[in-house]
């Protein structure tokens, strides 16, 4: 079992993804904590171009987001470890799919976050 894990942390294949996907984590995180100051106010979660604004709620809500990432991230990449010895080509899948949806949810707290600023 390490030896699978030092094979599979030494291919750059996974681990660009990965890197990727902890540093857009660390980024959410630290970037919801440190734009949005907890009150009793409502707080934007939801904007679409049809709608507007159509989901409010508790700042703490806006959590939400990084930690689906969160989830997503250790989903993904304990299948990829699981997968890794017999189908290498799913296991990078998994891995780039996990960091380009990890992008794609740092750009959503960021428009959702300025909205609320």
């Amino acid at each position: 079992m390490f030896y699978l894990l030092k094979v599979f942390f030494k291919d750059l294949w996974m681990m660009v993804p990965l890197a990727v996907a902890a540093l857009a984590e660390v980024f959410m995180w630290a970037y919801v904590f440190i734009s949005i100051r907890p009150s009793g106010e409502q707080f934007f979660l939801h904007y679409n171009i049809i709608f507007g604004v159509d989901l409010v709620g508790e700042w703490w809500k806006i959590l939400y987001l990084p930690l689906g990432g969160l989830l997503i991230i250790l989903v993904n990449f304990t299948l990829a470890v699981l997968l890794y010895n017999t189908d290498r080509v799913l296991a990078r899948l998994l891995a780039a799919f996990a960091g380009v949806f990890e992008l794609f949810l740092v750009w959503a707290v960021y428009l959702i976050v300025n909205i609320n600023l």
